[in-house]
């Protein structure tokens, strides 16, 4: 007897997990025990907010709802929930879905759902970010105004095998803060150059103060000097950004003509003895913003508030930028920038810390120098691939490893001499070569060159620790994190290493909680844990490390560190043993 069918008008849900595959291949067990753990957090949510979950594939969720509205809160809810590591589970890596919601008739028989509706919400999933809820103008619609829902538009958007463009729309929690991650359309008018590239617009002088119309000037020639010092961005020049002072014209508008990716747009505030300035960043190809931020300071000095205002802003903006790109790369959106996309795709691998990523990054940097040959900085970060196979004992050869790190280095120096980034690179191998006092030279280099390369304060933070000045390197790092508040999680890294060499175990253990992915911390925690007397904790992450890195011998390890200080060597060992690692 065929199932009954039944027609009823609802709101559907599609999720779908980022990067199912890859996750598999690169670790099924841990996969399939965190998607379980989803799974569960998936059905406790929908069945609290009413609704029904229809089916669950490998790596995706269709539920349905009476209403939108606790449509949408669920799946909130559930971006809530999933941003956090299974409870009880600390080892398991939290994963991350895309979800889109539509509203309209369906057909249902038995545990089947039939609809333009389902269709609609899967293709609006496919666009999400990860972590991301997107809906129809229909469900925005029927939502209305909320004191717990805010929406953003996205545009009106052709999606695949759909035959009309639809109104889509990003919800959030109203107390969760605004941002946004930008999409993207043909552009057309001039032809994009090769790497990200950023119209700064003047910006605004407001308030009763006479100063803030030239001051507000200067910031912005002073923002345009300090993102020309960073080698991976291409800045148009004052005289054409300052064209368009008196312009009715809006950021996107200007991007698109002058054919740049980003406009970045802001005012200045000056009043009541403070300087306020809010900040943009606009991708051109959809007049979507895709970061912004606002930054004070004192009017006491001027000139001083000025400079510091421009070098936070051109360092944090650089960055943002390098994000924004990586974010579209990773998810099969936007303008692959030929070497630059290469680069981008390697640095995407380098930082997950596996002898196979890094495999993947070094194929991706090598595509990038084939493409570019002049092109310094993947020359400098293919060193880094050869740098990680000797300090992880992934090379059957590290000497041979390191010789070729060093040779890459040297070679993206040459090629670039004012490049900051070939000569922190170039620290990176004079450190673990054990050349502390040439390290630290080269970091000063790098550093002279683009005093606003937050990374690059990060990094000799790093070598000023082995070279036994830990609260010296405390002071670059917190100058990073506030150059770069969106920091990654190599700034924490050096930041526990001073604080280990301090003696401060909680707080180590705090700042590598703090990561993105704390497991690539679990030898300091190992270490931490030991020492402060959490023998069971201590173990617990000593374990880690052994899945990380089969074969991990602590006289293996600490013979790698360059500390110049025997004392600190011992330090570090003796935390290591007491955890219970194979010496």
């Amino acid at each position: 007897m065929p199932p009954t069918s039944s027609e009823r008008a609802a709101t559907v849900l599609h999720a779908d997990l980022e990067n199912y595959t890859g996750r598999m291949a690169r670790d099924p067990h841990g996969t399939v025990a965190s998607l379980k753990s989803c799974r569960a957090v998936f059905a406790a949510c929908v069945a609290a907010a009413g609704g029904r979950v229809v089916n669950q594939a490998a790596d995706s969720v269709l539920a349905e709802f009476g209403d939108p509205r606790s449509g949408v809160l669920c799946a909130l809810a559930i971006q809530t929930r999933l941003a956090e590591p299974p409870a009880g589970r600390g080892d398991l890596e939290p994963l991350r879905y895309r979800v889109g919601l539509d509203h309209g008739e369906l057909i249902a028989e038995g545990d089947e759902l039939y609809g333009l509706a389902v269709n609609r919400a899967a293709r609006i999933q496919e666009i999400a970010e990860p972590g991301e809820v997107l809906v129809s103008a229909d469900v925005q619609e029927r939502v209305g105004p909320s004191p717990e829902i805010a929406f953003a538009a996205e545009g009106v958007l052709r999606l695949k095998n759909l035959p009309e463009p639809v109104a889509v729309f990003r919800a959030r929690r109203a107390d969760a803060p605004a941002d946004a991650a930008g999409r993207r359309r043909p552009l057309g008018g001039l032809a994009l150059p090769a790497v990200p590239s950023i119209v700064v617009l003047p910006f605004r002088g407001l308030g009763v103060d006479p100063r803030a119309a030239l001051l507000a000037e200067g910031l912005t020639d002073e923002v345009i000097a300090n993102l020309s010092r960073f080698r991976d961005l291409f800045v148009i020049g004052r005289a054409s950004a300052f064209a368009y002072r008196d312009r009715a014209r809006s950021p996107a508008a200007v991007g698109y003509e002058l054919g740049v990716h980003y406009a970045l747009d802001g005012s200045l505030v000056a009043e009541s003895g403070r300087l306020r300035l809010t900040a943009h960043l606009v991708e051109t190809a959809t007049g979507k913003v895709a970061w912004s931020e606002r930054f004070e300071r004192t009017l006491e000095d001027l000139l001083e508030a000025e400079a510091d205002l421009a070098r936070r802003l051109a360092a944090t903006l650089a960055g943002r930028v390098e994000e924004h790109e990586q974010q579209l790369l990773r998810h099969g959106r936007g303008q692959r920038l030929d070497a630059y996309g290469h680069l981008l795709a390697g640095l995407h691998e380098l930082y997950r810390y596996t002898a196979t990523a890094n495999a993947r990054a070094r194929l991706a940097f090598t595509r990038a120098c084939e493409i570019d040959p002049g092109y310094a900085r993947a020359f400098a970060m293919l060193s880094r691939t050869h740098s990680y196979d000797w300090r992880y004992r992934w090379s059957a050869d590290p000497a041979r490893s390191l010789e070729e790190a060093r040779n890459l280095a040297e070679q993206a120096v040459a090629l670039d001499p004012t490049d900051a980034r070939g000569h922190a690179e170039l620290g990176w191998v004079k450190l673990y070569a054990k050349d502390v006092a040439g390290a630290l030279e080269a970091y000063v280099t790098a550093h002279r060159l683009n005093p606003n390369d937050p990374d690059i304060l990060a990094l000799m933070a790093d070598a000023l620790v082995y070279a036994g000045r830990p609260a010296e390197a405390l002071d670059l790092v917190a100058r990073a994190k506030r150059l770069n508040p969106h920091y990654p999680d190599i700034y924490l890294w050096s930041e526990a290493d001073a604080l280990f060499s301090l003696r401060r175990y909680d707080e180590v253990v705090a700042t590598i909680g703090r990561m993105h992915d704390p497991s690539e911390g679990s030898r300091l925690l190992a270490a931490s844990h030991a020492l402060a007397g959490r023998p069971a904790e201590a173990r617990r992450y000593a374990e880690m490390v052994l899945r990380r890195q089969p074969g991990f011998s602590v006289a293996d390890w600490i013979a790698t560190q360059p500390d110049t200080d025997p004392e600190e060597r011992e330090h570090f060992r003796k935390g290591l043993l007491l955890a219970g690692l194979p010496p």
